[in-house]
């Protein structure tokens, strides 16, 4: 039996307005839609990875959407033009940008080390007959990601710091997409390359078809490399200003999935998650991976950090003097929940 509807101008303005309330209590409670960029696909993206798939976004009332770049400038670029309200990618794309008379800011660090390597083709090593060394790379071909970018930067730094130059005695080769380097090896486009975890662990343990030069997630190769806030959460000032509710609830979410994944009783759906979203290298090299980068992750960023990057950029000529100040690169408002973090002990 249908419901008859209200007939008097009374009911009827009546209903309207009830109805009008209803559908507004549901646009109250409608999620809000957001991209997260990351600079490559790779472990380096696994606190945004994680906090969406373990709910961790939606618990915020957030419908976020992950955005693959090929390295830290097309991600940059993106959060500029605004297609990605936020990314995760090397903190020394923010103090470049910052540099150049960018707003961005980084809102939260995600990894304090850098987690990956240098190395070469086995086929290379195995002609020196011992273990390479970055003065091995003189007159080889090294793959990075874009040019620019951490992976650039930081290659450039390594083979100066061990005597070489690098517009001379190496040639870098940008490839586009931290999954598509070791696949340029194997094809004879690079004969080493500067990775992120855990293609190294792929490419060494895994396939057999690559040596470790510097293993730098291991604390191998200069120092500059561990505690110089690796990878952070970036976004724009102008974002933060008009959208304070929704960025404290990002990196709530952010927070809560680092806090999941320094967790050792996690280890198995961690390697789960990651191995469905890398191409399906298999858990036990995940689980390998991640047990190496486990004390890395935090959201802590601080000023010593923003030394040493200040430090690789200097040194390998990316940006001149002075270093954009701490309160330029940090939006220190959100530390309150950065201190909510609560690390677990983990083995290296």
């Amino acid at each position: 039996m249908q419901t008859p509807l209200p007939t008097s101008p009374r009911r009827w303005l009546a209903a309207l307005a009830l109805a009008a309330l209803g559908a507004a209590g549901v646009d109250a409670h409608a999620a809000t839609d957001l991209h997260i960029g990351i600079s490559n696909r790779s472990l380096l993206g696994l606190p945004i990875l994680v906090a969406k798939e373990k709910g961790f976004f939606e618990k915020e009332g957030l419908n976020v959407s992950i955005d693959y770049f090929a390295g830290g400038v097309p991600a940059t670029a993106a959060l500029i033009g605004g297609s990605v309200q936020f990314i995760d990618a090397a903190f020394e794309n923010n103090v470049k940008a910052v540099k150049r008379g960018q707003p961005i800011v980084s809102v939260a660090n995600l990894q304090t080390d850098f987690a990956g390597a240098v190395i070469v083709r086995k086929d290379v090593s195995d002609k020196l007959g011992r273990t390479p060394t970055v003065q091995d790379l003189k007159g080889l071909r090294i793959g990075t990601l874009a040019r620019g970018g951490f992976a650039d930067v930081s290659t450039r730094y390594i083979v100066a710091d061990a005597g070489l130059d690098a517009e001379k005695d190496i040639a870098i080769v940008p490839v586009r997409g931290a999954d598509r380097q070791l696949t340029a090896g194997e094809a004879g486009e690079i004969d080493a390359a500067f990775v992120m975890e855990p293609w190294n662990v792929i490419a060494v343990d895994v396939t057999g078809k690559w040596d470790y030069v510097l293993d730098l997630t291991q604390g191998k190769g200069p120092a500059v490399f561990q505690g110089l806030g690796y990878t952070t959460l970036q976004t724009t000032r102008d974002y933060v200003k008009n959208n304070r509710e929704t960025a404290d609830k990002v990196v709530r979410a952010v927070i809560a999935a680092l806090q999941y994944i320094v967790d050792p009783a996690n280890l198995d759906d961690l390697a789960a998650i990651a191995n469905e979203e890398y191409g399906k290298p298999g858990l036990d090299v995940l689980k390998l991976s991640l047990q190496r980068q486990a004390h890395t992750f935090s959201p802590h960023l601080t000023e010593a950090a923003l030394e040493k990057t200040g430090h690789l950029l200097l040194a390998s000529d990316s940006i001149k003097a002075p270093v954009p100040g701490y309160a330029d690169v940090a939006d220190t408002s959100f530390k309150p929940l950065w201190d909510s973090f609560r690390p677990l002990p983990a083995s290296r």
